[in-house]
């Protein structure tokens, strides 16, 4: 029988602060080899007010295997931009965990994605809350991957459905349009290959 060759954990926007008003556009990779994949895009605020607009994420393919005047979009995802809740980590909640405590759940929701921004961008990371404990700590669906320490908890985060990347593509990229997100936010776009069939 045959089975698919793929890679994954590749990169196409590395987790980021993005800042307020800007355009970000990420490097483009080469997938004219390739028999497709997906990419995976997640989102999380780092301001609690309202951000004025959207940001747009598009994700690009090209025809070309050079030059910048070939970019077609095959996504265009739109942010959610309203004033969001913002809690500080109470402590150190340590990575392999799922309880964050915090001194309010006002306003957080089972349900709610979060985006927890740590001091280094590289250790944040998103969850899903899926109970509450008022006014002591949100436990989440899984494990933290690192320790969270004087992070702050923001929901209204995002995760979107993977975007298919289709096999005629001969480059791809992502760009961040937040021109008119008037707050600075978080941005990581990961993509996987299917490099062939033995």
């Amino acid at each position: 029988m045959a089975t698919y060759s793929k890679t994954g954990s590749l990169t196409l926007l590395a987790l980021q602060t993005v800042s307020a008003s800007s355009v970000v556009v990420g490097t483009a990779v080469d997938v004219s080899t390739k028999m497709g994949g997906l990419v995976y895009i997640r989102f999380g605020r780092e301001a609690a007010t309202a951000a004025g607009a959207g940001a747009n994420i598009r994700i690009e393919v090209s025809f070309a295997a050079s030059g910048d005047n070939s970019w077609f979009p095959i996504a265009v995802i739109t942010t959610a931009f309203a004033a969001c809740e913002a809690e500080a980590v109470s402590g150190t909640v340590n990575a392999g965990t799922n309880v964050i405590t915090v001194a309010s759940t006002t306003n957080l929701t089972i349900g709610d994605l979060i985006f927890i921004l740590n001091g280094t961008i590289a250790n944040s990371e998103w969850g899903r809350i899926k109970s509450i404990s008022a006014n002591t700590s949100v436990t989440i669906e899984d494990n933290l991957v690192n320790a969270q320490t004087g992070s702050t908890l923001y929901d209204s985060a995002e995760i979107y459905t993977p975007i298919v990347i289709p096999d005629g593509a001969i480059r791809l990229r992502a760009v961040d349009d937040g021109s008119l997100f008037t707050q600075a936010h978080a941005i990581e776009v990961r993509y996987s290959n299917i490099d062939g069939i033995a």
